[in-house]
């Protein structure tokens, strides 16, 4: 059956049409990998640094290490000065997509298999405690005022970071959650790791950490864009490492879900019911027909609303237009998160 997929907006078109080259410091970028590289360890005789190396081979956009780079020259520093804080914040992020995919059981990931599917979720979990301890290592060679700084930082948002993860895990649907519980969520897992890279390298640029908390904070909602829009593309086959209709599959309370529901509140009662099935009992005819009543009856095309709202709103607040150099990265950065709805925007799915 032919469906039909929602349109983009003009903003959202716009902002994906941006000229990229704000982030894309080719050099400095490869110093930031060539630094991971070096805390991975040896691969030929360390197991644990053959599965990283494996893991960070696989590739991936290195957006929080961009972001890092990109936010220290903005506000004033040195990009140089931000290598090993890029390098920090992107093993970090690496180490929480290791235990995403077990929790998750994505079998792959930036197509190949997932670290787990080929060594066991055993080792890959031992493999990502490594790579949470490597972020800390990567920070051994700044001063020791700045260091001590930068690990406090470091430390606070990977706590929120995993405390996300928790929340997110327990939001199962059921009709006493909510949009609250939602973004309680997301804001925890996802925001928190694109406003870490800005809280460092608005420490290492020298601002006050009033300022440097205030930038952070508005940051964080391009991770809330982010996963508003990995949920929409969840009906679509942009995603990648898992089926269309995985978040059908594993009952999540996702932001379609909340849309449709914000929409038709009636639908309740046998939205939950399967969703509250378990994965191998959910039929693909199930899935289907979900999928085409979230697109057909319009929560995809009013999430795609929200998702430019909030583009909007984070593009047009105070923190970012303090600073020109600063709100050139965000829009970058919007543009690139958003870059997947381009795919979504007039296509027609099976």
């Amino acid at each position: 059956m032919k469906v039909a997929t929602p349109q983009a907006s003009t903003a959202i078109k716009h902002t994906t049409a941006l000229a990229s080259v704000f982030l894309d410091q080719v050099d400095l970028l490869a110093r930031v990998e060539a630094r991971m590289v070096e805390l991975a360890g040896d691969r030929a005789v360390d197991p644990g640094a053959r599965m990283v190396h494996e893991h960070l081979g696989a590739g991936g956009k290195r957006l929080r290490a961009r972001l890092a780079l990109a936010a220290c020259h903005a506000l004033g520093g040195y990009a140089e000065d931000a290598i090993d804080w890029a390098a920090a914040v992107e093993l970090l992020h690496n180490a929480s997509l290791i235990h995403d995919d077990i929790q998750d059981r994505d079998r792959t990931r930036r197509g190949e298999p997932a670290l787990w599917a080929r060594y066991g979720a055993a080792q890959a979990i031992n493999t990502g405690d490594l790579l949470l301890m490597l972020p800390f290592r990567a920070l051994n060679r700044y001063p020791a005022e700045i260091q001590a700084a930068l690990v406090q930082i470091l430390a606070e948002y990977a706590e929120s970071t995993a405390r996300g993860q928790i929340r997110e895990l327990a939001l199962s649907a059921s009709p006493d959650k909510g949009w609250g519980d939602y973004f309680d969520a997301v804001s925890g897992k996802t925001g928190t790791l694109f406003a870490l890279p800005v809280r460092g390298a608005a420490e290492l640029a020298g601002l006050m950490p009033e300022e440097a908390q205030e930038l952070a904070s508005a940051l964080s909602s391009i991770g809330v864009i982010y996963q508003l829009q990995d949920d929409l593309l969840d009906l679509f086959d942009e995603k990648g490492r898992r089926p269309r209709g995985s978040d059908i599959y594993e009952g999540r309370l996702s932001a379609v879900v909340l849309t449709h529901l914000d929409l038709y509140p009636e639908d309740g009662p046998a939205l939950f019911e399967v969703l509250a099935k378990p994965r191998e009992e959910t039929t693909p005819r199930e899935v289907s027909d979900l999928i085409n009543k979230f697109i057909q009856d319009g929560a995809a095309s009013q999430l795609l609303g929200r998702i430019e709202l909030l583009a909007s709103e984070l593009l047009s607040s105070d923190a970012l237009n303090r600073t020109s150099g600063i709100h050139a990265v965000a829009s970058e950065l919007v543009a690139r998160v958003l870059g997947p709805l381009e795919v979504v925007q007039g296509g027609h799915h099976e």
